[in-house]
């Protein structure tokens, strides 16, 4: 049997909803441009799948829980939680969690190949500032996804088995 997820009450201020969600949109739209670097009418489908998991798969349907998130407003304010933050999985359902790694890959591996194969092709400033502006963000969120992980496994090897 699951353990019961702890119900703790967040609160998201505006600007921490358009500011993280703006990063997010921001992340999606520079890996659209990785992608029209080859293709551009690509750009759009992977725009329109990337902003469709994150904004509506993980975060309308990634809540446990949304009575527990005043201000949210379904899902958003725990985008940036699961993107961002080291406590990202708090709240977020098995399925989120599931397909969450598959939306970071897209985000991220797709848009660094794609740009990779560019500069391998020919060096040019925007692809440079494409690829340390994507780095950006992927380390960034990699580094807070870690820390959780760590956080979580720490916690397991602490509690005792019943």
């Amino acid at each position: 049997m699951t353990q019961p997820q702890e119900k703790i009450r967040k609160n998201y201020t505006m600007a921490q909803l358009i500011l993280g969600n703006g990063s997010i949109a921001l992340w999606i739209i520079l890996g659209a441009l990785a992608v029209a670097l080859f293709i551009p009418l690509a750009s759009l489908i992977f725009f329109g799948l990337s902003a469709f998991l994150v904004f509506y798969e993980l975060g309308k349907h990634g809540c446990a829980s949304c009575f527990l998130c005043k201000t949210c407003t379904i899902g958003m304010g725990k985008l940036p939680d699961l993107f961002f933050k080291k406590q990202g999985t708090f709240n977020v359902n098995r399925r989120a969690l599931k397909l969450f790694p598959y939306v970071y890959l897209l985000l991220t591996a797709l848009p660094l190949g794609l740009i990779a194969v560019s500069l391998s092709q020919q060096i040019t400033v925007y692809a440079v500032v494409l690829l340390v502006a994507v780095l950006s963000f992927s380390v960034y969120s990699g580094i807070a996804r870690r820390e959780t992980l760590k956080c979580k496994s720490a916690k397991k090897l602490a509690a005792p088995d019943k």
